[in-house]
């Protein structure tokens, strides 16, 4: 990006009044806002000035990185839908067959299942109780649990 380009944003960004500290490393916009909850209007702002003032035909991605947003200025066809005249409500691609629960989670929620079925047997059968030897190896486990977490500060 041209450095008059990248003077011209930082100057902009300045005088909106909702940064603390904005720089411009390899054509992104890294700002601290006052207030984070200000992202959204920041990110209209700062998309509407490049829009009228930089490229007509460009767009901006906005970011969360760490307690500061990133500001990517990329060309329309590439800019997040988020400013497009289609209905978007955020949450596209979140449907329950798009969420991806990994493989542990198919073969826990498996066990689990089995598990609960089991004690359920158990507990028809009347035979879900623990033993005593049981109950002190359950007790001497959780006490070790928690040594060691107290240990670690949790």
């Amino acid at each position: 990006m041209f450095k008059k380009i990248e003077k011209q944003i930082l100057e902009f960004a300045k005088d909106t009044g909702l940064t603390e500290r904005r720089e411009i490393v390899h054509g992104t916009l890294y700002v601290k806002l006052h207030e984070e909850k200000e992202c959204d209007h920041f990110h209209k702002v700062i998309r509407t000035f490049y829009k009228n003032q930089i490229n007509n035909e460009g767009g901006v991605n906005m970011y969360a990185v760490g307690d500061e947003f990133a500001f990517d200025f990329v060309p329309e066809d590439r800019e997040a839908p988020v400013f497009s005249d289609e209905e978007y409500s955020g949450k596209e691609g979140m449907m329950p067959d798009d969420i991806d629960n990994g493989v542990w989670s198919e073969f826990a929620e498996e066990g689990l299942l089995k598990m609960a079925k089991d004690d359920e047997i158990a507990r028809l059968n009347g035979t879900n109780e623990l033993d005593e030897d049981d109950l002190i190896e359950a007790q001497a486990e959780i006490q070790m649990d928690l040594e060691n977490d107290s240990k670690e500060g949790r």
